[in-house]
């Protein structure tokens, strides 16, 4: 016989509240997460536009200050993005944006600065 456990969310809770703040600061747009970009990386949210187009690339981080090994795998990973085309946006997970810095992080980030120093420009 087969056990059937009960359903978990797909999302844990900062995950839940980042998502609805990026569907409701992207209307129009399709938020997917947890998409797997490359065999060894997996988003936690693409904004895609309406036709499925990747916009960026966003990312939580759990600590605002990583190790040394972190900070480079995650320098690895948003320089294959960029390369790719693809904006990269790190956000900690204690400090998500309102809709409003999400709007304005997205559209005025370039694929060569950094999401800490946007952060700084669109509070």
């Amino acid at each position: 016989m087969l056990a059937i456990a009960a359903a978990l969310p797909l999302l844990n809770r900062s995950e839940q509240l980042l998502y609805g703040r990026l569907v409701r600061a992207f209307p129009g747009h399709i938020i997917l997460s947890h998409i797997a970009i490359s065999a060894s990386f997996t988003a936690d949210f693409v904004i895609c536009k309406s036709d499925f187009t990747p916009l960026a690339v966003v990312e939580i981080d759990e600590d605002a200050s990583p190790k040394d090994s972190e900070r480079e795998t995650n320098r690895r990973q948003d320089l294959s993005l960029q390369a790719a085309g693809l904006k990269v946006i790190r956000l900690i997970v204690n400090d998500l944006p309102d809709e409003a810095a999400l709007r304005a992080l997205v559209a005025a980030h370039p694929l060569d600065r950094s999401t800490e120093q946007l952060m700084r420009r669109a509070s």
